[in-house]
């Protein structure tokens, strides 16, 4: 199952990026213990056909989320702006999500910060529960 955190607003908000910065600045002052096994995939390179070839063969993917939790059990986080009217998920990136939600993760798709902050809270109740 893939959660999805969004308040339904619609208007002017922040690139997706600035909201990227708050939710991993957010984890390491709020989450110290758990902040090591949180990182960010960075796949919106935009770049020649060659070096993207290059790139999946080392093993880059599409669609891999913004935010993933190593911990004991895995989150897959992918951040939107605010209004999700202004930024889409990807047909590669909800394969993803699917894929880790149906191996045992805790999926979402989080529409600003302030979502992914409820999703986070929601992750470590899963956590807890599964543990």
């Amino acid at each position: 199952m893939i959660r999805i955190y969004d308040t339904k607003y619609r208007g002017e908000c922040r690139q997706e990026w600035a909201e990227q910065i708050d939710c991993m600045s957010w984890l390491e002052a709020n989450h110290p213990d758990r902040f090591p096994l949180c990182f960010h995939t960075p796949n919106e390179v935009k770049a020649s056909a060659q070096y993207m070839q290059k790139r999946r063969k080392m093993g880059v993917k599409a669609g891999v989320s913004d935010i993933i939790d190593l911990g004991e059990v895995r989150g897959l986080f992918e951040l939107k702006r605010l209004d999700r009217s202004q930024s889409s998920v990807s047909k590669d990136q909800r394969e993803f999500l699917l894929a880790g939600a149906n191996s045992g993760a805790f999926a979402a798709i989080c529409y600003g910060f302030e979502q992914f902050k409820l999703a986070y809270a929601d992750y470590l109740e899963f956590v807890r529960k599964r543990g």
